[in-house]
């Protein structure tokens, strides 16, 4: 029998979702990459989330945090907590929504941590999930796949801050 891999993620709940995201965030030093098709309430809003987006922010020169979004009038609408910390930082922290119709079908959700850590939840409308924090060559391919339709996609003018 082999023992546990401390470095495995799964969800099967909202916390143990929660839980999952919170380590690939505590992991990530500069850089993060987010794929959230929907901003969920009570998912990378809590005060640990949120302070480790801060941290990751604000860690230097080469911070940066990209998301692609579906949605991104629905998160506003629905304030989530998230979007006031982007509208402070949107140098760093910049929200895309896609155009394609093909990358609109997509309907997973995954985080990568732009070194080897990663979360992918197959169907982002439920909370099963599965990553790891040491898996270079997993996190790789999810990175590509989000560079290809970041490239697509175009800015989320509406999450902007007013007066810019």
């Amino acid at each position: 029998m082999s023992a546990p891999d401390d470095a495995a993620l799964i969800a099967q709940d909202r916390a143990s979702l929660a839980l999952a995201y919170q380590r690939v965030l505590d992991q990530a030093r500069h850089r993060l990459c987010m794929y959230l098709p929907i901003f969920e309430a009570g998912l990378l809003d809590s005060e640990d989330a949120l302070a480790a987006l801060r941290r990751i922010a604000t860690s230097g020169r080469r911070a940066s945090i990209r998301i692609l979004t579906h949605d991104a009038a629905r998160a506003l609408r629905e304030t989530h907590r998230l979007i006031p910390l982007a509208q402070r930082l949107p140098s760093v922290i910049q929200i895309r929504m896609p155009t394609d119709e093909d990358d609109l079908r997509y309907t997973g959700s995954f985080v990568t941590d732009h070194a080897s850590g990663f979360l992918f939840r197959p169907q982002a409308s439920r909370f099963e999930a599965r990553g790891h924090l040491d898996a270079a060559g997993e996190a790789s391919h999810l990175q590509s796949y989000f560079d290809e339709v970041w490239d697509r996609s175009e800015a989320a003018w509406e999450i902007r801050p007013l007066g810019i």
